[in-house]
């Protein structure tokens, strides 16, 4: 397939709620909404965007809107609705409430990852504020993290991130009795894959970590 076959990309509806006030206020510095119409105390303004897929849209979408706004119509996480029109929203095994994917929804959407969570996720009430909006839901307990060991001392997680675990402190026994506790801690790496994660730990000799402390382990039982 050529490198220059167009992208295909599909509709999403952003929907704003504004009050009266703002709206007017709009209008006195000359700037418009679009396709606005009163319905009783508010202003109801849509627009459509086209991406390839609704996360997609939703960048798009928040970009448009504190470029043209600023804020000025109230915080986004108030105003601005995006509808989910392939049903690309479900909860699973990996759903995260900060995914972009996942934020901004309309009622029936939010029926429908609730029901489908078991429980386990909410809407999301919570104040927030401008610069930190809170999520569409959250979790009602919080997920439990897991790490997989993949490689000696690699492990990923359950968000699929790359740690190395390093030994901060060696433990230590004299004569059966552990003198010194060990202690480890699990270093969050960049890297997306196996290869470039062992990349990474020797770049930025973390291996050399472990050397140091076995090093100190063997001259503190000398």
């Amino acid at each position: 397939m050529s490198k220059n076959t167009l992208k295909i990309t599909r509709p999403y509806l952003a929907t704003l709620r504004v009050e009266y006030d703002d709206y007017f206020r709009l209008l006195y510095r000359a700037e418009l909404l679009p396709r606005a119409r009163l319905v009783d105390d508010h202003f109801m303004a849509k627009k459509i965007f086209r991406s390839s897929d609704r996360r997609e849209a939703v960048r798009k979408i928040v970009q448009w809107f504190w470029k043209n706004f600023k804020g000025d119509i109230g915080p986004v996480h108030k105003v601005l609705i995006i509808n989910d029109p392939y049903e690309e929203v479900h909860y699973g095994p990996g759903f995260s409430c900060a995914d972009p994917l996942n934020k901004y929804l309309g009622p029936r959407a939010l029926k429908r990852v609730i029901r489908e969570s078991g429980g386990k996720v909410v809407r999301d009430e919570r104040e927030g504020s401008v610069h930190h909006p809170p999520n569409s839901v959250r979790r009602v307990k919080r997920r439990r993290k897991y790490h997989r060991r993949i490689a000696h001392r690699i492990s990923v997680s359950s968000t699929g991130a790359f740690y190395y675990r390093v030994t901060l402190i060696p433990q230590i026994s004299n004569r059966g009795v552990i003198v010194q506790k060990r202690k480890i801690q699990n270093v969050r790496l960049k890297a997306r894959n196996l290869e470039d994660a062992k990349a990474e730990i020797s770049r930025r000799d973390l291996d050399s970590v472990d050397l140091m402390r076995a090093s100190q382990k063997q001259r503190i039982e000398d």
